[in-house]
């Protein structure tokens, strides 16, 4: 039975079942985003020969024509296929495809910088709301010691690495390792050259790296005071001023050559 023609212009054909044996075999559509489809089609270039390891995809401009998508849909897309392993973006080169066919055999569940925030707006306000109705002694200090790290940084050179010690900090004073696990498997997604470059973008500004710090400060403080609501508040809101600076990225064209 065809069920039409997709994005990527394929028809699948299924066996028609009999009712009986119908029940439990399908699990229901997803509705994909366009960003979601572009890498999709991307990957089925990749995987039936189209185009193939070490290649350059076409310009950014190119890719939104062709796919019918616009530019910002195109960089989400070529931020999740970064993410996944698939490119890798070079400054100068463009994006190329770093992959081989055998690598994307079971694409489908490919991760962009939007899902991964959506996953730890969920998790990691209740692990700050955890952490400071637990408040244990030795995870107290641990979070207190990885807060004065990033200030010391923060107050020597006005820059930081990186404040994912906090995080983890705060994860494990949640004292609850399935959530602390949840929130690993979200930010593994965080080391690919695409998304530092994100987050380098979303830190340029003087003003973003000092009110991060200042947060990290009052999270640590709320959970300290064992005020739930007020650390799981400020955590909320931290997150939520980071993904829009970071996304804010995917909006501007990214100075590479042959992306314009």
């Amino acid at each position: 039975m065809n069920i039409g023609q997709a994005t990527c212009q394929v028809l699948y054909t299924f066996p028609m079942l009999d009712q009986e044996d119908s029940d439990g075999v399908f699990t229901p559509v997803a509705v994909r985003s366009a960003a979601a489809q572009a890498a999709d089609q991307i990957v089925n270039a990749l995987r039936h020969g189209s185009v193939k390891q070490h290649q350059r995809l076409p310009p950014e401009r190119e890719l939104a024509r062709q796919l019918k998508v616009s530019r910002p849909t195109v960089r989400e897309a070529l931020a999740a296929l970064e993410l996944a392993g698939v490119v890798e973006s070079h400054q100068g080169r463009g994006t190329v495809v770093i992959a081989v066919p055998e690598q994307v055999a079971t694409w489908g569940v490919e991760v962009t910088p939007t899902q991964v925030f959506e996953a730890r707006l969920a998790i990691e306000p209740q692990l700050a709301a955890l952490a400071a109705r637990k408040r244990y002694p030795e995870d107290l200090e641990q979070l207190r010691a990885a807060g004065r790290a990033l200030d010391d940084e923060y107050e020597r050179t006005a820059q930081y690495h990186s404040d994912l010690p906090v995080h983890r900090a705060i994860a494990r004073a949640a004292r609850n390792p399935i959530l602390a696990d949840a929130l690993e498997d979200a930010l593994k997604h965080t080391e690919s050259p695409r998304w530092v470059e994100l987050r380098r973008h979303a830190l340029m500004p003087a003003s973003a790296r000092e009110g991060h710090v200042n947060e990290v400060r009052q999270v640590i403080e709320h959970i300290a005071e064992g005020d739930a609501d007020a650390a799981s508040e400020v955590w909320r809101t931290h997150l939520a001023y980071y993904r829009d600076e970071m996304l804010a990225g995917l909006q501007e064209p990214r100075q590479a050559g042959g992306t314009g």
